[in-house]
């Protein structure tokens, strides 16, 4: 009997994941989106003729480091609906080597970091600033009040450029999350409480998609990521100051 579409549901969630309407009927997760721990996956098919079944399949998702592995624990037998997990390594393009790129380019910016660290050697050092570093070929002149603290970036702290990069791929441009599978964060009054945010961004969500960022912003980023989320969309919640972050830090 012929299948005419297949819905498929993400744990319990009475709002569909995905609709496919023709074939070939395939799925394919993000180990990522899902979270870590154990997902059941419901595929209503439904035939020609008007009836349907339901099939369910039971996913693993480990997470190592900043890396999610998931498979398939247990697949439905006769679903006519294919389910992949998408392999970490796929997610990273493969692109031809350049030439340019590869041999060009590196040659150019070690003249370039030569060229600079002769300059300021023959300019002296005034005592204001770090030392130049050009061990291995590499030039530092950060100032010791421009260096991070540990285990955490430095960058400009635009709140919106940070939620688009971090953000956005799970709880959208928008702000209106992905429906059953991450929340939105227009008018959610769950953003009233400051500590909550900060402490969300800093340590995640353990079990579900919300990973932990406080080991890769700093204060100030986070606090700038908060700030975005509390005030765009219509939200009037206030901005986050980077001394509250830092006094949630490691809670």
């Amino acid at each position: 009997m012929e299948v005419t579409r297949v819905e498929v549901f993400l744990d319990g969630s009475e709002t569909a994941l995905a609709v496919i309407d023709a074939p070939p009927f395939t799925l394919r997760l993000d180990p990522q989106v899902l979270g870590e721990g154990q997902h059941v996956l419901s595929a209503v098919v439904y035939f020609e003729d008007g009836s349907s079944e339901r099939h369910e399949y039971v996913f693993e998702v480990e997470q190592h480091g900043p890396v999610y592995v998931g498979h398939v624990a247990r697949a439905a037998v006769k679903s006519p609906l294919e389910v992949e997990v998408i392999d970490p390594v796929e997610k990273e393009a493969l692109i031809r080597p350049s030439a340019f790129k590869h041999m060009v380019l590196p040659a150019l910016l070690f003249l370039l970091v030569v060229g600079v660290a002769w300059w300021l050697s023959r300019a002296g050092d005034n005592g204001s600033s770090a030392g130049i570093l050009a061990a291995g070929g590499v030039v530092s002149t950060l100032s010791p009040a421009a260096k991070s603290q540990p285990g955490q970036a430095t960058g400009p702290a635009d709140g919106q450029a940070l939620y688009q990069q971090r953000c956005a791929s799970c709880h959208q441009n928008d702000g209106q999350g992905i429906a059953g599978v991450f929340p939105a964060l227009a008018q959610n009054p769950k953003l009233a409480d400051e500590t909550f945010v900060i402490k969300t961004i800093l340590n995640g969500i353990p079990g579900t998609g919300m990973p932990a960022f406080g080991g890769q912003l700093s204060d100030t980023q986070v606090a700038a990521i908060a700030s975005y989320i509390r005030t765009a969309w219509g939200n009037g919640f206030g901005s986050v100051d980077a001394g509250a972050v830092r006094a949630l830090r490691g809670q």
